[in-house]
């Protein structure tokens, strides 16, 4: 299967970036890629489907963030 990617626009708020790729590192397989893409852009990837790796990445963004992820986060691209 090919990697499937997408990226979103968060603040500059190294703490709320720890706590995103902290909840994504304890999410199963296949593992989630997080790479800053630019100053406050993260790309994500993985070896899964795109609605897939959507779906993990918000549940992340749940935990990282609150239930308000929403108001802090918007898409790229």
């Amino acid at each position: 299967m090919a990697a499937a990617h997408f990226a979103l626009a968060l603040p500059d708020d190294p703490e709320l970036i720890g706590r995103l790729v902290t909840a994504l590192a304890t999410q199963g397989d296949p593992p989630i890629a997080v790479a800053p893409s630019g100053e406050t852009v993260l790309a994500f990837e993985s070896v899964t489907g795109e609605m897939m790796l959507r779906s993990r990445v918000v549940q992340a963004l749940e935990v990282a963030a609150g239930p308000e992820w929403q108001t802090v986060v918007r898409p790229v691209g």
